[in-house]
């Protein structure tokens, strides 16, 4: 939600710095600069990315709405749960817990160690899958970075494009301020829209994704000692001492009042 308000408060910035100035606000309006600077960025991102990239891209911009959230508090007791259930009563007691799993790389693991698959085996299996689904979850923030790479260039081409459309016109000096104006807005529209949006926005989403996977890789130690054997309690404390600080000072607070602790994705987010 953050993400969003800043969004509103870098258009608030340029719509109340022109108005300061006593601009009207249709100084700020080319649909020609619109076409080229947006246009353009949109066609970079075409040859780079491809189309199915943007979509993507476009898909992740929920994060800043309602980031992804695994709370790792919860799955920490859950697997030391299924530890002593295996343990106890073996793995395939685990079967009647799928159900109720559901993170779909959870299930994965869960399914794994329900069908007995060595340590060995496991972990390329869950390091592939991780690989695969971080791979998808970096391209929103891939894309919109590269935008506001494109952006202020682009911008700038705008503006000189309106400048050799004023050139033409010298022959109507009445005509020359407007002009000029107009050719800068390009340039406004690059460089404002870049620093304002997309870069900040590019390296939020990268943050997202940086945080989900260090959530997996957290899920995958827990299910690797799953698979060895591990004691419930043993598997508790070894992957509590992977968590954030403040996860160790919620999963405290989760054993007074019951409230679950947060995510790292819903955090970086």
């Amino acid at each position: 939600m953050l993400g969003i308000m800043g969004i509103v408060a870098a258009f608030a910035v340029l719509i109340g710095g022109a108005l300061c100035d006593g601009d009207p606000l249709t100084s700020l309006i080319s649909a020609t600069a619109t076409i080229i600077v947006f246009g353009g960025t949109f066609a970079a991102l075409l040859t780079q990315f491809g189309f199915g990239h943007i979509m993507i891209a476009a898909k992740g911009l929920k994060w800043l709405m309602k980031p992804p959230k695994t709370d790792m508090a919860a799955f920490v007791e859950k697997i030391g749960g299924w530890a002593n259930v295996a343990r106890s009563q073996g793995t395939l007691a685990l079967e009647n817990e799928l159900p109720g799993v559901t993170d779909e790389f959870q299930k994965m693991g869960l399914q794994l160690i329900i069908d007995n698959t060595p340590v060995a085996e496991m972990l390329p299996i869950m390091g592939a899958l991780s690989t695969n689904a971080g791979r998808e979850q970096e391209i929103p923030g891939e894309v919109w970075e590269a935008a506001g790479g494109y952006l202020p260039t682009i911008g700038v081409m705008g503006a000189v494009l309106g400048l050799i459309h004023v050139m033409l016109r010298l022959d109507h000096p009445e005509e020359l301020g407007a002009g000029v104006a107009t050719a800068f807005v390009a340039t406004i529209y690059g460089v404002g829209a870049a620093n304002l949006i997309f870069l900040p926005l590019g390296t939020r989403l990268s943050s997202v994704a940086e945080a989900l996977e260090r959530e997996r890789n957290i899920v995958i130690q827990g299910f690797l000692l799953l698979a060895e054997g591990k004691p419930g309690i043993a598997i508790r404390q070894s992957l509590q001492s992977l968590l954030p600080k403040a996860h160790g000072k919620e999963k405290a607070a989760s054993g007074a009042d019951g409230e679950p602790a947060g995510s790292l994705a819903g955090e970086a987010a």
